[in-house]
């Protein structure tokens, strides 16, 4: 530890620890706009500018290191002229139209712009806003009229996922944000996660709005339009009205959904026990003919798309059960119109989901059964609030309501698939059940909790071992691959989320700034709600859903048989 005084406050800090660091965790703020301590992004802003005393010219915080006896300004004239100028700098290539910009309430840029009281030297003005706008992708949307060239999507891109699929480009108009190669991200080995979306500090990267389809289709009265959210939204939702982190807000949700006009609220944990009822029977006939292994979740879009773009050969191993989203919208478009009364092609189906990768997954060519379409919209959590918003529901006085029962239902393996290692956990509980035929109560599997990136573990089932793996993070994913330990070890069943934390930290999930991230981990405390969740209900395995133990019966017939087969099962192909 070394002593360093910064704006006339002694504080200890560890050594080889950068100014901003030692700053904010003091509770000094220093204003910046590309540092982003978990992908190391540094000293492309310039923002940062700090005096140091006995040094003639400013110092960049984020990428200087503090050294014994340091005496540091923060807020001198100095600084606060040159912090001023280059906000402003930065404000002569920025449409500064907060107005209809998705990131006024959040954006990083703009309480820089307020609290340095910068303005442009020559307004940027935008008469033709197509050139700087790429909306071709089905996931995620560039407008180049709001990037500060920070590099942060490009660190978390670099970071998170490994495949660097965008990146800050030479153009003939100067440095911009693109895929690779300028194509669309969804032509290119892009997941589409969203973990550069998550990043950005200002609306140069947001997801493609699905807002316009809902609307239509709650204003026609020739629609039936039912909602079902993810597991993950009801620990985020909270963080948009001022609630606080890690506040479940289930019941609000139901509540506002309704508000909003929708027909019946659903919930996508229905559709995860689905998921595991299909998945367990799968990994369980998987074992009878002794392969192929691994079998891998195929939850998670963005996996499917790494594995499709990156790992084909593994093909064959993907679990053939769609996910969540999927499994319900299959089921919401045939198993739902035959206890309503209503026709599959009147019933227009939403989710309210915590990625951008979804609304690809939703929008793919082969999500259709019978020529009629499983999901027709996907919410982000963002896209969601925003609806509550502009139809001034008062959100945080809301009284709890429940989900509609036919497709509501839940137990506590189905809310803990937002978390990283819930898949699996959800799965082992109905495998263990089903291959021993017990209803057993040692449940917690606490040995894949958690956020390490690569997580492993022997479990017993009905007298065998099976080794299994959770994986998060794609980055981490490519690491586990190129180790070769998929070939030395004989894993049987492995899962695998592209976001790192599972969903809680997903690519459409409420904005957390730089800052806010030193402070909280956003993952534990989301992931919390779901497992608080899981611990207090009574069902806590899929197989005891008594509405999804109805539609099997009544209609699907056996898991893994038949029309639940036909209807909820997809082989996914290079």
């Amino acid at each position: 530890m070394i002593n360093i005084v910064i704006d006339e406050k002694t504080i200890q800090v560890q050594e080889n620890t950068t100014v901003i660091q030692a700053a904010l965790a003091n509770g000094i703020d220093i204003p910046s706009l590309c540092y982003l301590n978990e992908c190391g992004n540094v000293g492309k802003c310039g923002v940062c500018a700090v005096e140091i005393e006995g040094k003639n010219n400013l110092a960049l915080a984020c990428i200087t290191k503090v050294e014994e006896g340091m005496v540091v300004k923060t807020n001198s004239e100095k600084v606060q002229e040159r912090v001023k100028m280059r906000v402003a700098t930065l404000l002569d290539k920025h449409e500064f139209k907060c107005g209809p910009c998705p990131r006024r309430e959040n954006c990083e840029f703009l309480k820089l712009v307020i609290k340095t009281k910068a303005k442009a030297n020559k307004p940027f003005v935008v008469e033709d806003k197509s050139q700087y706008i790429d909306i071709r992708s089905k996931s995620i949307v560039i407008d180049r009229t709001k990037c500060v060239l920070c590099g942060r999507c490009e660190a978390a891109c670099k970071t998170k996922t490994g495949t660097g699929a965008i990146s800050i480009c030479k153009s003939e108009s100067g440095r911009i944000v693109q895929a690779t190669g300028g194509k669309c991200f969804d032509d290119t080995n892009c997941l589409l996660c969203g973990q550069c979306v998550a990043a950005c500090p200002v609306g140069a990267l947001t997801e493609k709005t699905h807002v316009d389809r809902v609307k239509e289709a709650l204003e026609d009265p020739n629609k039936h339009v039912i909602v079902a959210m993810a597991p993950s939204i009801r620990t985020s939702m909270g963080e948009l009205f001022k609630l606080g982190y890690g506040v479940d807000v289930t019941g609000k949700l139901y509540a506002s959904m309704r508000a909003l006009g929708f027909d019946k609220v659903f919930d996508i944990n229905f559709g995860a026990d689905m998921t595991i009822m299909e998945e367990a029977t799968e990994f369980i006939e998987r074992v009878k003919n002794n392969g192929p292994f691994p079998m891998f979740t195929s939850c998670c879009p963005a996996w499917v798309r790494q594995v499709e773009n990156y790992y084909p050969e593994f093909l064959e191993n993907l679990s053939s059960a769609k996910s969540p989203q999927q499994i319900f919208g299959a089921a919401s478009k045939t198993y739902y119109p035959q206890i309503s009364g209503i026709s599959a092609k009147d019933v227009f189906t939403v989710t309210i989901m915590p990625c951008t990768a979804k609304k690809f997954e939703a929008d793919r060519e082969e999500m259709y059964n019978e020529g009629i379409k499983n999901i027709d919209a996907v919410l982000t959590t963002r896209e969601l609030a925003k609806m509550i918003k502009d139809a001034k529901i008062n959100f945080a006085n809301l009284e709890d309501e429940q989900a509609d029962p036919a497709m509501g239902e839940y137990t506590g393996a189905g809310v803990i698939f937002g978390a990283t290692g819930g898949v699996m956990e959800a799965a082992l509980r109905t495998a263990k059940d089903f291959v021993e035929d017990k209803d057993l109560t040692d449940i917690e599997y606490t040995q894949i909790r958690g956020l390490q990136g690569i997580k492993e573990a022997t479990v017993e089932i009905g007298g065998e071992n099976y080794n299994v793996a959770v994986i998060n993070g794609a980055a981490n994913l490519a690491e586990f691959m190129n180790s070769g330990k998929i070939l030395e070890k004989n894993y049987h069943f492995i899962e695998v989320m592209a976001c790192p934390g599972g969903c809680v930290n997903g690519g459409g999930q409420p904005h957390v700034s730089a800052k806010e991230r030193e402070k909280v981990d956003v993952r534990t405390v989301r992931a919390s709600v779901l497992y608080n969740q899981d611990k207090n209900l009574e069902k806590r395995k899929s197989h005891k859903n008594t509405a999804l133990l109805n539609m099997y019966y009544d209609y699907m017939g056996a898991p893994g048989q038949g029309k639940a087969h036909e209807l909820l099962h997809l082989k996914y192909n290079k």
